[in-house]
């Protein structure tokens, strides 16, 4: 019996002295290996009465017009494809295109090609008689989409309008069918489901008179500190420009602001904007005008409640909206040979500038300054990365052959990380 139990105990400890080999000797190798890529973005069909052109980074980037009946990525072949009525679908890639339309009548809209967020806020736009103004929804997924439109206006927040957007198609809304008559809209965009992309061209005639036309794009949640780095003080041929300034407080409370202006010539307070009282839920325009010496300027708003803004700036049968940004961090942008007047704002501006021009030649800039800068390169240019070594703000405007335009410093879609398990082959087994 007792040899039993110890040939027993013997046969356990050999059995645990395997498990515990096999465990020390054949472990299962395994992680996490991450991954990082820049996800698809879309440009807008043609929404205007002109010429629309997307702005490509190279011939080479894969892309597919929406609807379409395949979901199959060709070469573009190009880099300056003609928009017609279809959107257009690009592949991730690091630079951000953009969609440039020329106006029958002279007027110019750029806008980013994006894949939008899923909150959204549009400052400007008009529902009045003379308004062509329309949101333009592109659905890129293969699933319904369903975007919820807040609309406010001068008499207070608009019924909730929900817009189902079927898989791989575009939906156009007429601005004057959400707010029929009003001049002054702000549009809260809310994305419930789908992959979704938003273009908001504000468009103006008057019978057969072009009164100009140009993008707006999203300028971020609402804020107790806005900027907005890039406005056109100049005007368009001889006439000076008008500004006027768009604000809601979309809470339940009035705001009270604190405006400063920044130009190369200084910083002050304007005295149409300073210290005004804003109504809770209630689009207010303020028109002021900035006696200034530069091209361009910035305005910095401070509240004590959470605002949206813009700036519209008018000219010439033509005019611009100008609207908030968040600081950027490394942005490369394609500008299909517009010369690009970008302006800064920060209270330290670092930022590193390396471009390429229509013809070809390369270079780089580094710009610096307290509060305000500007930058403009003496051709129009291909292509240009910025890289902030700061917590500044940028803005860029378009000046070409009469038309004005204006587009903020930022990456049409973000660098997405996703985690992928990694494991040694060795633990599939058979029995």
């Amino acid at each position: 019996m007792n040899q039993l139990r110890r040939s027993t105990l013997l046969a356990l400890v050999f059995l645990i002295s395997c498990v515990l080999f096999v465990g020390t000797f054949d472990k299962t190798k395994s992680g996490i290996r991450t991954i990082a890529k820049y996800p698809a973005t879309v440009c807008p069909s043609n929404l205007g009465d002109g010429a629309s052109t997307a702005v490509l980074p190279n011939s080479s980037v894969m892309i597919r017009s929406i609807p379409t009946k395949t979901s199959k990525l060709v070469k573009a072949g190009i880099t300056n494809v003609a928009q017609g009525k279809r959107a257009l679908f690009i592949d991730g890639n690091q630079s951000t295109s953009i969609s440039v339309t020329r106006g029958t009548a002279g007027w110019l809209a750029t806008t980013s090609c994006v894949i939008s967020d899923s909150d959204q806020w549009f400052v400007g736009g008009s529902g009045s008689i003379t308004s062509r103004a329309s949101l333009d929804i592109v659905n890129s997924g293969l699933s319904n989409s369903v975007v919820d439109l807040f609309v406010y206006t001068a008499k207070g927040a608009q019924p909730i309008n929900s817009q189902v957007v079927s898989p791989n198609s575009e939906k156009n809304i007429l601005i004057d069918t959400l707010a029929p008559g009003e001049d002054s809209v702000v549009v809260h965009a809310v994305t419930r489901s789908g992959r979704v992309s938003i273009f908001y061209l504000d468009q103006r005639k008057k019978g057969l008179r072009s009164l100009g036309a140009d993008f707006i794009f999203n300028g971020g949640d609402p804020a107790k500190h806005i900027v907005i780095p890039a406005i056109l003080n100049s005007g368009v041929g001889k006439k000076a420009a008008i500004q006027i300034l768009r604000v809601l407080a979309p809470g339940s409370v009035a705001a009270t602001l604190k405006a400063t202006i920044y130009s190369s010539d200084g910083s002050f307070a304007p005295i149409e904007i300073d210290g005004k009282s804003i109504m809770a839920g209630k689009v207010t325009d303020i028109s002021f005008a900035p006696i200034l010496s530069d091209q361009a300027y910035s305005l910095v708003l401070d509240s004590d409640v959470p605002i949206v803004a813009g700036v519209q700036t008018v000219a010439n049968s033509e005019f611009t909206w100008s609207n908030s940004v968040l600081p950027f961090t490394n942005v490369t942008m394609t500008f299909g040979g517009l010369t690009p007047i970008t302006v800064f704002h920060g209270k330290s501006i670092a930022v590193a500038i390396s471009w390429t021009d229509v013809n070809g030649k390369s270079g780089t800039s580094y710009v610096t300054g307290e509060d305000f800068s500007i930058w403009s390169p003496k051709s129009g240019l291909k292509r240009a990365t910025f890289v902030n070594n700061s917590k500044s703000y940028g803005g860029i405007i378009f000046k070409s052959n009469g038309g004005i335009s204006a587009l903020p410093v930022a990456p049409g879609a973000s660098l997405e990380s996703a985690a992928i398990p990694v494991a040694d082959a060795r633990v599939i087994s058979r029995r």
